[in-house]
This record gives structure tokens, sequence and C-alpha cells, in this order.
């Protein structure tokens, strides 16, 4: 039968500590010690007693409580003391179902260790291995001699050696891998799961946090904007240890913190080639906005205040922004929509190009192209062109247009009246310079969630939208007014030989 320590032997008896010197005629409770230890005798039975040579008789003579011995009449000075602390009687058998229980065993059992130190623990495994208790209602974890961990008496777990116990900086200046998970020719994963269908918002959680108490487990004091919040680092061994970071993902306070208010930020961090710890390249603040930077900053200039996305890069010779797309069939490129207004002017402008010194080319919000003028430019080398020939003659065409004033459905009945064409007119005479503006789309009715909440709204149909290309229509009209100048030429040449005639 196994036991906590060593087994115990049946009917060892062991004599208590001499407590005579302790009698003085008033003194009735006295302390049962066996080598300076405490014992214990579970009734007043199980302790022999002699005063002066009498056996003194249990519970009418003397009682017990726990360690301590009291004396129904206090004993005199002078008179000797003898006591024997007799065992229980033991059973030693196996119980039938192989199993020990606590309905099987003795109630109240008590097993009293000594509190032990990190290089002798009180319950060991090994030599230098075990569990011992450093102060009142703390239990410390030993393991090789050196207390590893320990629960204390505020029911905290503390992880590391006793003058070691902080986890890690944001940027790695501090002591490292105090909970540590490692694997050899595997993954080494810590799994977190949230079970149940009562809540949608729970999952699976890391919650990390900071305050600016400096004493540990005392009211949290409130936290100042910049201050860092938590972080997740991500290392890999040098040769040396695996203490250098290449990349980080912080949470930071962005603003100031109050009751119930906390501004954060997250801030994305890598390390360059050659460098030792990493640099901001990008975050996402407080006011859900994202700073994409290339040099450790947010950005500089007139668009870095808090309204705006931003993308900066220090990069000479090169592109700051670049989309690529993937796709073969039908590719888009960006769109710019406003969902909630339609300005249709000439100052929110859908694109804006600056220079360092003024606004250089920009496109308006209703429709119109800006840019300093004579600077449009469009290919037009010969080593760009095939199937080159000249042109056809236009003026036939050019001559069925009907040139119109009109206003769009959306201008005010009192905007200035725009020139131009109808593309169904122009079509009848010229359908090569006609192209498709919009494609058409079917009505389509509300799409409904399970609770019948829209989803997607209605959408009315809509009829195909055509356009005309002007800047072909343009070199059309040069073509005609060419054929027009020939015609005048040719007149004129009459016109000259009648008159000499």
């Amino acid at each position: 039968m196994a036991y906590i320590g060593t087994a115990p032997t049946a009917g060892q008896y062991r004599k208590l500590d001499n407590i005579s010197s302790s009698f003085n005629g008033s003194t009735t409770t006295f302390t049962t010690q066996v080598g300076g230890q405490n014992v214990s005798a579970g009734t007043p039975s199980q302790l022999l007693v002699s005063l002066g040579g009498v056996i003194q008789q249990p519970t009418t003579d003397y009682t017990v409580s726990t360690n301590s011995l009291t004396f129904v009449t206090a004993p005199a000075s002078g008179l000797s003391f003898f006591a024997i602390l007799m065992g229980d009687a033991l059973s030693v058998g196996t119980p039938a179902d192989g199993s020990v229980s606590t309905a099987k065993l003795a109630t109240g059992l008590t097993v009293d260790l000594t509190s032990g130190s990190a290089a002798a623990p009180s319950l060991t495994f090994d030599a230098n291995t075990g569990l011992y208790s450093p102060a009142e209602d703390t239990i410390g974890f030993v393991e090789g001699g050196v207390e590893a961990a320990r629960i204390d008496s505020s029911g905290r777990l503390l992880v590391g050696t006793s003058t070691s116990r902080i986890v890690e900086d944001l940027l790695g200046n501090g002591p490292q891998g105090l909970i540590q998970i490692e694997a050899v020719n595997s993954d080494a994963i810590m799994s977190i799961i949230s079970a149940g269908t009562a809540d949608a918002g729970r999952c699976g959680t890391i919650s990390l946090g900071r305050h600016r108490n400096s004493t540990v487990g005392a009211t949290p004091t409130v936290v100042q904007s910049g201050d860092a919040l938590g972080a997740i680092c991500f290392a890999g061994g040098d040769g040396t240890d695996m203490r250098t970071k290449g990349a980080s993902i912080a949470c930071q306070v962005d603003g100031t913190p109050g009751a119930d208010d906390m501004p954060g930020r997250l801030v994305f961090s890598v390390t360059s080639d050659g460098a030792s710890s990493p640099t901001e390249r990008m975050r996402i603040t407080s006011a859900g906005l994202t700073k994409i930077s290339n040099n450790g900053g947010s950005g500089s200039g007139r668009y870095t205040n808090a309204v705006n996305h931003v993308v900066h890069s220090s990069v000479n010779d090169d592109w700051a922004f670049a989309i690529q797309h993937t796709g073969s069939t039908l590719p888009y490129g960006i769109v710019v929509e406003y969902l909630n207004a339609s300005p249709n002017n000439t100052t929110n402008n859908f694109l804006r190009c600056d220079d360092s010194t003024t606004v250089r080319a920009s496109i308006r919000s209703n429709g119109g192209l800006a840019n300093f003028s004579a600077n449009n430019a469009n290919l037009s080398d010969r080593n760009a062109k095939k199937d080159i020939s000249l042109a056809a003659g236009t003026w036939d065409c050019i001559k069925e247009w009907e040139i119109v004033n009109y206003r769009y459905k959306d201008q005010p009945d009192d905007a200035d009246l725009n020139l131009g064409v109808i593309a169904q007119q122009v079509a009848e005479s010229c359908p090569e310079v006609i192209t498709v503006f919009s494609e058409a789309k079917d009505a389509k009715l509300a799409v409904l969630d399970d609770d019948g909440n829209e989803v997607e709204p209605a959408q009315e149909a809509q009829p195909e939208k055509l356009g005309v290309k002007e800047q072909q229509m343009y070199w059309m009209a040069i073509k005609a007014l060419q054929e027009a100048q020939v015609r005048i030429e040719q007149l004129e040449a009459k016109v000259a030989a009648l008159e000499s005639a």
C-alpha cells in the first residue's frame, strides 16, 4: 500500500518532549511536540501522561485539542513529566475495489509537513524537485533546486524565479519565455476554444492589459495616451537566443482614457534587414483610420490629420502605392463612391493630384477633368502603332450630327446649358463612335435574412446608357475640316480662274 512520505510502522509510539520546565502552578495548557515539531493526538486516550510519577486519567485529568495538552489542575513547579503518544491501529490491507477514496479515510485526515525550502522541499519527487511553503498561505513549486512558480496568499499564480516574475516588455528589453510551449518535429500549438450557443459574442480570448499602479494586485490606476496595453511579438532563433523580434502587433492608448473609456490604436511593426528591433509600418487609429508608412512615421503634410487614411513613402524614384489585379476575365480597378451624397460640383473631387506647390489635376464630382492647360497627352508614337493608313473621309458622317443644348437630369433648372450631341442620333450615321456607358440592370427584390432584416436593398430596373467616344469625334471633325479646306481651296482656284478670264 502506498503512503505520502515514509510508510508508518504499526505500534510505533513516540515520546513527547519534556515540558516540566514550564510547570509553575498556574499554567494549564502546553504544546505537544516531538523533537521540536508540533504533533497532535486525536483523542485524550491516545496520550499516556505521567505527572510526578502518577499516571493521569484521560478526559478527567487532561484534555487534548490538536497539538495542545490542557490539564484540569495546573502542574506544580518541580513536578516530573513523561508522556507517550500512542500509535493508531493501522490496516495495511488493500481495499476490495483497489482504490482509496475520502470515504475510506479517517475523518479530518491531516498531513502536517514542514515548510521546507527551495533547496530542500518538504514534499519531493526527487532530491531537488517538489513543493514547499515559502510563506504563510503560499505554495512554492521547485524544479532543479530553484523555485520555478508559486501560488501566493492572494491566489495568484506567479511564474518564474523569485527575482524575475515579470513579462517581457514590448521592445524585448525585459526577461524572456516565462510561459513556454516548445515542441520537436511538430507545431507548438496553444488552443483556446469557447463552446455553446447562448451568446454569439463568446469566443476563445486572450486578454492583455496594463495599469500604472506599481503594486501587483492593487487597484488599477489610469493609463496615459501612448501607453502600450499589450503586444504580440514574433521572434526567431538568431544563433544566440530567441529574444530578437521579427515583428510585433501592439495596442496603445490613443487619446485620453477615463472611466469606461479606453481609446486604442493597433500598431504593426516589422524588423528591417540588418536591424535588431521592429519599426512601426502601419497603424489603425481609434478613429478607424489606417496609416501606412515605410519609415516608422504616420506620414507628413496636409493629409496626416485625424480624418484621413494615409499611405506614406520615403523611397526615391518609385511609386508610393500600387494595386495589382490578377484576374484575367473582365478585371476592374478602383472605385470611388459617395454613398450618401451627390455633390455634382467642381470642389468635391473624386481624385486630386497635388505636388509640393499646388493642385495639378483633379477629377471633379460633376465628372469634369481639371488640369493645367495644354498638358493632356495621348500615346501617338509611330513605334506604338500598326496597320497605319490614311483615314477615309468623314464629311458625310459629321454633317448628320445634330449639335444640341441640354441639361442633365440631376442638374438644377437654372444651370448653364451644355453643348453636345445625343448618342442615339449620332449612332444613325456614325455607330463607330458610340459605346456603352453603363450596362442595363434588371430589377431585384430586397434580400432579407432569417429574421426579416434587409441585407441588400431592392433595385429598380436600369436601362442601358450610351456614350460617345469624344476624342475620336475630335479627330473626325479635324478630318472633315481638312476636307472642307480642300474644297475651299478648289473653289478659290475656280473663282480666281473666272476672274482672270
